[in-house]
């Protein structure tokens, strides 16, 4: 697969040099450096558990603890983190590498995708606080927690897609780059993610089905929470968009390639 998209094996090592040139340039000049990728999902985290689950002391209906929202609402919010840090960071990584696009040879197409995966960690550090949270709540994982890898990695690929076209978009229209914060917030709260399906109106219902977004957030909570598999056809659904947002969105990077240098 991976050569038919003109990609070969010494690519991988480009792309972990990338992975972690991003990790480092977005913490230069801090104490901690590179802790910070840990220490900023971590304490947003542990602020929604202390004032939903400890403050507001939000209930679920038919939960016993105060806990049961915070972890509602991280086992979807979470993964949104990551969403938000990976399209961030692969919208800009063109625009934040203009030196090497223009000055070094190499698969341009590579940035975007190292922008991305840049989400493995906020994701890690999510899934790893919500397993923690579950066990303090004695809901412990199941067998159904082995749907995780697989989720994460078709939120990744439909992530890659999307990087594709917002990457290409930013080079030529910059205002690209500084909307995408308010147009994420709107989708946040256009998305069942904060609050449950039922809370919505009957025709948002159908809409959210086929929000790719929303059936991420719940391929999460599925096999974590209610210990379930997640939902087949959402999962095949995500991989279908997923493989078309990829393979139309590196074709049109690559058509646009060729005015990068011009217009950075």
């Amino acid at each position: 697969m991976m050569a038919v998209l003109g990609f070969e094996r010494k690519d991988a090592r480009m792309l972990l040099a990338f992975i972690g040139m991003n990790l480092r340039d977005k913490y230069l000049g801090s104490t901690l450096g590179r802790v910070w990728a840990i220490a900023n999902p971590l304490l947003m985290l542990g602020i929604f558990t202390f004032v939903f689950g400890y403050v507001l002391k939000v209930k679920l209906p038919g939960a016993e603890t105060t806990l049961s929202y915070a972890i509602w609402l991280i086992s979807g919010y979470g993964p949104w983190i990551a969403t938000t840090e990976a399209l961030l960071t692969s919208a800009m990584s063109l625009v934040a590498s203009a030196n090497l696009v223009k000055n070094m040879a190499f698969k341009c197409e590579l940035l975007p995708v190292a922008g991305v995966l840049t989400g493995v960690v906020p994701l890690a550090v999510s899934v790893i606080f919500l397993l923690a949270l579950l066990l303090v709540d004695g809901n412990y994982p199941s067998w159904h927690a082995l749907w995780i890898p697989v989720v994460a990695l078709l939120q990744f690929l439909f992530l890659i897609g999307v990087g594709f076209f917002l990457s290409s978009m930013v080079v030529f229209l910059k205002d690209v780059g500084y909307a995408l914060p308010n147009v994420f917030m709107v989708i946040l709260f256009a998305s069942p993610i904060f609050y449950p399906l039922d809370s919505m109106p009957k025709v948002v219902h159908l809409l959210s089905e086929f929000n790719p977004f929303y059936v991420i957030a719940e391929s999460y909570r599925e096999p974590l929470i209610y210990h379930r598999n997640p939902s087949l056809l959402g999962l095949m659904y995500l991989l279908a968009i997923s493989v078309g947002l990829g393979i139309l969105g590196l074709k049109a990077f690559r058509r646009l390639r060729g005015h990068f240098e011009a217009a950075l």
